[in-house]
């Protein structure tokens, strides 16, 4: 309603099928448990979120709802099956959208696949210490991706990272080289003025910038 771009999150059915939802686990916002990915998409849209009456929409309800409204930025979580299914399912949903929207992922394995499969839709790498946000990572992946020394391999058209580990020498170096960044999850007015100093723009939440 406000008008800004809308950062979703993908997890995979276990028919094949992208869903909106954070967690690889039900149990967190949901009654149900167990991981997402061993329900098919008609058993997780029969879900309630949180105690709400909203349920968990395909990442084609969502495509349908917001009709190219505003751009989307869709994260796409990594799976334990590996890199493919839910790589091919966003691009399967994409196929017929026109609105502005762009792909994400701590997983440059998974922005490789769009690099390979769908070369012009925007990438973006999303990165940090890994501290707190795992990307559910080996440990030599993490180390590279702190450094963003996989982008040769995910090529990506921007920069996602930590706002807390900023500045880093990783990022801001492929910001001067021409590659945007975007500061994430920037929550208060510190945390603003902080990436107003280092990033290009921000994914935020619990205010309006």
């Amino acid at each position: 309603a406000a008008g800004y771009p809308v950062e979703i999150d993908l997890q995979l059915a276990a028919d094949g099928i992208a869903m909106v939802f954070h967690d690889p686990s039900l149990d967190r916002l949901t009654e149900a448990s167990g991981p997402v990915g061993a329900r098919t998409a008609a058993e997780l849209g029969r879900l309630r979120l949180d105690g709400t009456a909203e349920t968990i929409p395909t990442l084609e309800h969502v495509l349908a709802m917001v009709d190219g409204r505003i751009p989307l930025l869709l994260e796409l979580k990594r799976q334990p099956a590996g890199t493919g299914p839910l790589e091919e399912a966003c691009r399967s949903a994409l196929a017929a959208y026109r609105g502005p929207v762009a792909v994400q992922s701590f997983d440059p394995f998974a922005m490789a696949w769009f690099a390979r499969h769908a070369p012009r839709l925007l990438r973006g790498q999303i990165s940090g210490d890994f501290r707190t946000h795992t990307g559910n990572l080996p440990a030599w992946c993490k180390f590279l991706s702190r450094r963003l020394l996989l982008n040769a391999m995910s090529r990506p058209h921007f920069i996602s990272y930590d706002v807390r580990c900023l500045p880093h020498w990783a990022p801001l170096r492929a910001r001067a080289q021409g590659t945007p960044l975007l500061a994430w999850t920037v929550r208060t007015a510190a945390e603003r003025q902080l990436a107003a100093q280092y990033a290009d723009n921000v994914i935020f939440e619990g205010y309006r910038p």
